[in-house]
Parts: C-alpha cells; sequence; structure tokens
C-alpha cells in the first residue's frame, strides 16, 4: 500500500449528473466510467499515463500494489450497498471513494466486503489518498506486513485493522511481495557488495535512485523498505 496524491487529478465531470437516489452504479457506464477509470489510472500510474498505457504495463492496485491490467475493478472505499448496515450508498459516485483495486477475492476490495465478512469501522482504515500507509505499514523482506513499532495506540489499530480487513496478510500476496523483492535483489547483488563500500553520503544518493526508480513497480514498498534498511 503506498501514498496516493488525488489533488493531482480532476475528478470527471460527469459523476455529477448522476444521482444515487434514483440511479445504481450499473447505470453508470459508457464515456463516463471510461473517463472515471482514466482519472483513476492517472492517480494510481505513472505520470502521464493513459488509460491505454496501463493496460499494457499495468497500473498498480491501490491496496495490494500488484499490476493491474484487464482484472481490476473500480473500488468503493466506503461499501455502496444500501442495504448494508455499513453501506454508504450516498457515496456511490462520489469521487473521494472510489479507487481502482485488483480483482483478487483473497485480499483487497473483493475480500473487504465480500458475502459474511467480519465487521469493519471504514474510518479505522488507512485510506491512501488522505493517510501515508508508510507511517503506519512495514514490509519486511519475507513478504510479511506488520505495524510499524512505536505507533500511537490509534494508529496502531489503524494498521492492524487495514492489514485485517484488506486481507494484507494473506500468504500468497506475501509470496508475491516476497518473490519481487528476491528478483529485485538478485539483478542488483553485487551493486549492493561494492555499494557497501562506499562512503555513506554516496550509498545514500545510490539507494535513494534506487528507490526512485523502482516506485512504480508491482510491491514497489517492499523493495522500498529492504533498500532503506540496507543504507
Amino acid at each position: 500500500m503506498h501514498k496516493l496524491d488525488r489533488s493531482k487529478v480532476t475528478a470527471p465531470e460527469c459523476l455529477a449528473d448522476y444521482d444515487y437516489r434514483t440511479q445504481t452504479w450499473d447505470d453508470l457506464r459508457g464515456e463516463c466510467k471510461q473517463a472515471l477509470r482514466a482519472a483513476l489510472v492517472q492517480m494510481q500510474g505513472i505520470p502521464g499515463a493513459t488509460t491505454a498505457d496501463a493496460s499494457e504495463y499495468g497500473v498498480r492496485c491501490a491496496y495490494c500494489e500488484a499490476q493491474i491490467h484487464h482484472a481490476g475493478h473500480i473500488e468503493h472505499f466506503r461499501r455502496k450497498n444500501r442495504h448494508h448496515l455499513n453501506g454508504y450508498p450516498e457515496l456511490t459516485f462520489a469521487w473521494d471513494n472510489l479507487f481502482l483495486a485488483c480483482g483478487e477475492r483473497d485480499h483487497c476490495g473483493h475480500y473487504k466486503d465480500r458475502t459474511n465478512a467480519p465487521a469493519y469501522d471504514p474510518s479505522e482504515l488507512i485510506k491512501p489518498d488522505e493517510h501515508d500507509p508508510e507511517h503506519f505499514l512495514y514490509f519486511h523482506s519475507t513478504g510479511e506486513v506488520r505495524p510499524r513499532h512505536r505507533l500511537s495506540e490509534a494508529d496502531a489499530r489503524r494498521a492492524a485493522e487495514t492489514i485485517r480487513v484488506f486481507g494484507l496478510d494473506d500468504a500468497c500476496l506475501a509470496g508475491k511481495r516476497e518473490k519481487a523483492l528476491s528478483l529485485y535483489r538478485k539483478k542488483i547483488t553485487a551493486d549492493l557488495d561494492e555499494v557497501a563500500t562506499w562512503r555513506p553520503e554516496d550509498r545514500e544518493a545510490y539507494l535513494s535512485d534506487e528507490i526512485e526508480a523502482t516506485r512504480w513497480d508491482p510491491y514497489a514498498t517492499t523493495i522500498k523498505h529492504f533498500l532503506q534498511n540496507a543504507a
């Protein structure tokens, strides 16, 4: 999970044409849905990316950082189900409530709102366009995700609830994070051995460059936290 900047993207004007009191999410289609997906790609993808670009290289899921090609979906952070006790139908067409998420069923958006999912309070979750997930979460080189140490009680609960509700501790997902880091480490093992002999300021500059170079990779935060520990 990584910080997203919603302010850099303009909300599609056509969303204002929809009213949750008389329309459902299924009514949103055609050009407006295409415009919405394009805006979310801009928020979550490489700057300047188009929907076509994202279909080719993948844009990262807002929650797990997996690549999304055609299998992703437009996700409601606060569920839109008007018949659910914790539903927020008034946010069905609200730009601030929408993200692109992967289509996995064992974690992320579908997992969060699966049938018979345990209750949760969305106000206690990390919302990646409002909170910086790195303040709350540490991604270990084993693929495991943990709440960071020395958080306040409220922040520790937010971290733990986010991991639980989105299933970010799913074993398969942890394995994918570990594999992504393993492949990256194989590419730079020789470099890291040499870098370890450099002056601290040169070593930090190299690692900063690597963090920037990998920031759009799948599971980039796991790679970032590994590099930060190598400093």
